[in-house]
Order: C-alpha cells, then structure tokens, then sequence
C-alpha cells in the first residue's frame, strides 16, 4: 500500500521530536452507499467526527480489520473494498506511532445494527451518513486543543484528500 502521508509533531503541532515506540497498526475506511452517503463517526462525548476503523487485532492482516471494524461500527457489509493508502502518525508528544491502512469501502446493503465497543458507547458514539462534501465540513472544520485530536483529524484529513484526488483523477478518464 502506497503512503499517502506521514504525520509528525513538525507537522501537526509545529515542535521537533520523534517517537522509537514500536507502531500500533489499524484498518480505517471511507465507507460509501450506493446512494452516495459517507459514513462518519461522530463521538459526542469529545466533540469529535472521525472516519470509521480501528486496530487490527491478533494476527488480523489489514483487509479483514477493516470489514470487521466497518461492520461493527456501521452495521454494513463491505462489497467492495479498494485501497486508499497508508498514513503514518509518530507523535513525539505522546511517545506513540501508528500505521493506520485507508480503504475505499462501498456498501449496497442496508446498515444493520451496529456493534460498538463499551469504550465506543461511552463517549457516545454514534454513526452518520453524509453526502461527501458534507462529511468532508464535518472533519476539517473542528478545532481541537487536545492533541489526539488534533492527529484523528490530520491523519481522516489526509485519507479524505488523497480520495477526493483520486475521485477527480477518475473524472478525466
């Protein structure tokens, strides 16, 4: 899987450092209906909207995390899933890496009841369907003084932007 970014405190904060700790690995998504809705997570308890996915677990590779996480989170199926691209977060401040793997997620089937983590349902956590432009508002335009947060939206950022590329790079053909 290509890079499509790789995120540091330089980037996201504007301070120098590196992390040496060994990368927590997850399988995130920008999850499409065939009516052209995205998926967003929205955790009310921290203010926050997010792409949907998590960590791969286990011996888990990439691509059967992010049917998992999708179907837990969302409720949905994945019909078809395509690879979006890699964004590497190293976070000095925080004396944490992650590799977290896009996929492009399209669904024909109807959410279904989802399947949230206790720690998902208490920041109450819900799932919203937007169109793109819409879902695109929702996790660019939050300001954040936390820094976890302020590296969620960087990294969802970055996903969003390389598929938003690629959509207009689709249009041409």
């Amino acid at each position: 899987m290509k890079i499509i970014c790789e995120l540091n405190d330089s980037i996201v904060l504007g301070t120098d450092g590196l992390s040496d700790k060994a990368p927590r690995k997850t399988a995130r998504a920008i999850v499409r209906t065939q009516d052209k809705l995205y998926a967003v997570m929205y955790s009310a308890k921290f203010h926050l909207y997010s792409l949907p996915g998590g960590g791969i677990e286990g011996d888990e590779d990439a691509l059967a995390a992010v049917q998992r996480e999708i179907y837990e989170e969302t409720g949905c199926v994945c019909d078809c899933i395509e690879e979006l691209g890699i964004v590497t977060e190293n976070r000095a401040s925080l004396d944490y890496t992650q590799i977290n793997h896009y996929f492009i997620v399209k669904t024909s089937h109807a959410a279904q009841e989802n399947h949230l983590t206790a720690a998902e349902k208490a920041n109450r956590t819900e799932v919203q369907w937007h169109p793109l432009d819409e879902a695109i508002r929702l996790i660019k335009t939050q300001v954040f003084e936390r820094i976890q947060q302020k590296y969620l939206q960087a990294r969802d950022v970055a996903a969003l932007d390389a598929y938003c590329a690629l959509l207009r790079g689709k249009e041409r053909i």
